[in-house]
């Protein structure tokens, strides 16, 4: 079986033009219709085109932030829409326990952190509260430094304990936390 194709030819949309249109331009900015060009029209027709042509510049920029995102919605980073009112089911727990209740508020989940006995004393004794910061271990330690030095405690036997005592939890905190 022999198959013929059939060739239409269109003929350029340029008015006077004979030569044979195949090239598509849009006519507006919807681009859904279209003209026709042979070649030397098309590239005519290209270099007067503008797409943002009887628009002001607030909806130039407009159009132009929607194209960034392709059309689609977007928040402010760290905040999420919700859809619906509680319709989804959640067998799983998926969204408790990421702290996402059915209602669309985060609610974290609360989380006790054990915490060892000794990095709890040291704490203690340098008087920092959790959760610990580098910063503040050492501001707190060159407070306590210069309270239990021997040379500012004139050879006092129970401060010089005391020092040794903060010397051994100060790098002891600062090995917990990363810090040499």
């Amino acid at each position: 079986m022999i198959k013929k194709t059939i060739k239409t030819e269109r003929k350029c949309d340029m008015p006077g033009c004979e030569e044979a249109g195949e090239y598509k331009a849009p006519k507006d900015r919807t681009l859904k219709s279209h003209y026709w060009f042979c070649l030397k029209h098309v590239k005519e027709y290209n270099k007067n085109w503008n797409f943002y042509q009887g628009l002001s510049a607030e909806e130039i920029e407009e159009h132009i932030q929607n194209d960034t995102t392709w059309q689609r919605p977007t928040w402010k980073l760290g905040q999420f829409k919700t859809y619906g009112t509680g319709n989804v089911k959640d067998g799983f727990g998926v969204f408790e326990d990421l702290g996402l209740g059915m209602d669309g508020k985060h609610n974290p989940p609360v989380k006790e952190i054990p915490v060892h006995s000794k990095l709890a004393e040291a704490a203690s004794f340098l008087e920092v509260s959790f959760p610990l910061k580098v910063s503040e271990v050492k501001k707190q330690y060159k407070k306590l430094a210069k309270k239990y030095h021997p040379d500012t405690n004139q050879g006092d036997k129970e401060a010089e304990k005391m020092f040794k005592k903060l010397n051994d939890y100060y790098r002891y905190l600062l090995k917990q936390l990363g810090e040499k």
